[in-house]
């Protein structure tokens, strides 16, 4: 039995634990996929899953001011999870969105390039041969690469904040990769 926003809300005044138990029981499919499909690009499942309990209990402190007749208590849930979850997508963009510097990125790791599994940055000079050759690829590779590797973001999160679709960042990396170890092969064999 599928229970009314009346009962709902009757139950939430009357005993708040088992109201908000059934309001989530009969709407958490609803919150969880508005704030999936808002959010899950560029967040962890672990923080999907807090802005949906942000959700209902947004929802749950303010029981006493939701109006029936001014709407659906879906509606209400609906129209706080896709705040909630723009809220978090805008303050997540604004933390990854800015334009990496490769001047200001210190100790870059870059191990994971299959040069030997050397840290290619072990002395300055190699550092900066690495640096020159990533702004050398250009934009937007050297900020993928760099994003990729120095911020650990994976191809759907980077895709997201540049614009670019995720096979095409995929193949930019790979690509950016064969160019980047090539010149480090050859800065290896020159003694540089």
């Amino acid at each position: 039995m599928v229970a009314t926003d009346d009962e709902i809300l009757d139950l939430l005044h009357r005993a708040q634990d088992k109201g908000l138990e059934l309001m989530m029981d009969t709407y958490m499919g609803l919150v969880y996929t508005i704030v999936h499909s808002k959010i899950a690009t560029i967040c962890s499942r672990e923080d999907v899953e807090e802005c949906v309990s942000d959700v209902f209990y947004e929802v749950y402190k303010n029981r006493t001011k939701i109006d029936l007749n001014k709407g659906s208590l879906k509606a209400f849930l609906a129209l706080i999870a896709k705040r909630k979850a723009i809220d978090i997508y805008r303050r997540h963009y604004k933390q990854n969105s800015k334009v990496v510097s490769l001047e200001t990125v210190n100790e870059l790791e870059f191990a994971d390039l299959n040069m030997d599994n050397e840290k290619i940055y072990s002395d300055k000079e190699q550092r900066r041969i690495l640096i020159e050759e990533i702004k050398a690829l250009g934009e937007p590779d050297s900020e993928i690469l760099i994003r990729r590797y120095f911020f650990q973001q994976p191809s759907k999160a980077i895709s997201e904040v540049m614009g670019i679709k995720v096979n095409t960042i995929d193949k930019r990396v790979s690509r950016a990769l064969i160019k980047l170890k090539k010149v480090w092969e050859g800065a290896k064999r020159s003694g540089n």
